[in-house]
């Protein structure tokens, strides 16, 4: 029953088709009516705003979602309960506990400070299931075998692995050693996992031969792109997924766009250009934990390639890493991107790195090598927008990860 489930969600969404821009917003509108009416009468937050257009609706925030989580699902769950329940899933790393019926609790990783809790019914995960194939598998006729490299594994991830479609988690909390020989055991011939995790597999997983890679959870560099190419040989592509749902990926013409069949994004530009925006996002087919005008603190950079769904140039870090730099008449504004490919000009090989402002007028350039060709690439860049000369930099060794923490290339350690 579930295979035939996630079959009816893949066909619906590889084969929905729409005409043009106008015909995608119209069936949109409708989409969207529906469920908000129905997100109006079973989540008591929204039960004033029945028949309300959704400018209405008034803009979520992870705090403002987890001081009201218990009115906010449709479910009538407990906040504090499900954090135990999540919680001991984590540290137990037995993740078949993060079950309360049909419903999945999980957490986020608490990159931009307070840890956030999401919720995925069954039906809600089968869906999620037919649509991550729709949108990334060649197809459904051959064999695929599916490396998650993850933090923490969830039984939505366990809902893909299903007959000819073989499924591996590998835990990234354990030593490097010992999930990459479990990986090369598993020869998958997809590895989906962050840019970091991604780095190790070309680094040091020799035996890893993947006819695809899928990166997503942190920002994809020229840099790390340039490296994975390097080493793999295989199509590289996108995808934008988070606690708040599985927003955009690289579709079938090779360009990363917004999945607008089933989300809707208004952008709040961070720029008077309207080139760089943080996403407000509404998701009409999530009930359990509704998503609505759910404010991201994501840097995203504006596509401007033709088609039915709008695209993205590239996914640029947190609005918190925006650097402030001083200028002549006024602080100027730095989005992580100019760095990320400032970086990308200063090396012909791929370069690991990290950039933090650390005062006022301070960048610390934190690298292997070439800290020279760094902060030349990063001066000339700034240059053009009109930051100070006197800008100074302290050079130090590569930066220390760890794979069960977010990657940041660029960090606002001053005003942050």
């Amino acid at each position: 029953m579930e295979k035939l489930i996630i079959l009816r969600h893949f066909i619906a969404s590889r084969y929905r088709r729409f005409q043009s821009r106008e015909q995608l917003e119209s069936w949109q509108s409708r989409r969207l009516r529906r469920h908000l009416d129905w997100v109006c009468r079973h989540a008591p937050f929204y039960q004033g705003y029945l028949g309300k257009p959704l400018q209405d609706f008034p803009i979520m925030s992870k705090g403002l979602m987890m001081d009201n989580f218990d009115q906010l699902n449709t479910r009538s769950l407990q906040r504090d309960h499900l954090f135990d329940i999540a919680l001991e899933a984590e540290q137990s790393r037995d993740f078949s506990r993060s079950q309360l019926g049909d419903v999945t609790v999980g957490l986020s990783s608490g990159t931009s400070g307070r840890r956030g809790l999401f919720l995925a019914s069954r039906a809600e995960r089968l869906e999620w299931a037919g649509v991550i194939f729709a949108k990334l598998l060649p197809s459904l006729l051959g064999r695929h075998r599916i490396a998650l490299l993850l933090r923490a594994d969830s039984p939505l991830y366990q809902t893909v692995g299903r007959g000819r479609i073989q499924f591996h988690y590998a835990d990234l909390t354990q030593p490097q050693e010992q999930w990459l020989a479990a990986l090369e055991a598993f020869r998958p011939t997809l590895l989906v996992g962050s840019a970091q995790a991604l780095q190790l597999c070309a680094q040091y997983g020799d035996r890893l031969q993947p006819e695809l890679i899928i990166s997503g959870a942190e920002v994809l560099t020229p840099s790390d792109r340039g490296l994975l190419q390097q080493r793999f040989a295989c199509p590289i592509k996108e995808i934008y997924q988070c606690t708040e749902g599985f927003l955009a990926c690289t579709q079938q013409d090779g360009v990363l766009r917004w999945n607008e069949d089933f989300v809707h994004i208004e952008p709040r530009w961070l720029n008077p250009e309207k080139t760089h925006f943080s996403p407000i996002i509404t998701d009409f087919r999530r009930r359990t934990q509704p998503i609505i005008r759910y404010l991201l603190d994501d840097v995203i950079e504006a596509g401007d390639e033709p088609g039915v769904f709008r695209a993205i140039r590239s996914i640029g870090g947190r609005t918190g890493d925006v650097l402030q730099l001083p200028g002549a008449t006024s602080t100027v504004t730095v989005l992580p991107d100019l760095l990320y490919r400032a970086a990308a000009l200063a090396s012909p090989e791929p370069l690991d790195y990290r950039i933090s402002q650390i005062e006022a007028a301070r960048l610390r350039i934190e690298s292997d090598r070439r800290h020279g060709e760094i902060e030349h690439a990063i001066r000339a860049a700034l240059a053009k927008l009109g930051v100070i000369e006197a800008l100074s930099f302290e050079h130090s060794p590569r930066p220390q990860w760890t794979p069960s923490q977010k990657q940041r290339r660029v960090v606002n350690l001053w005003s942050s």
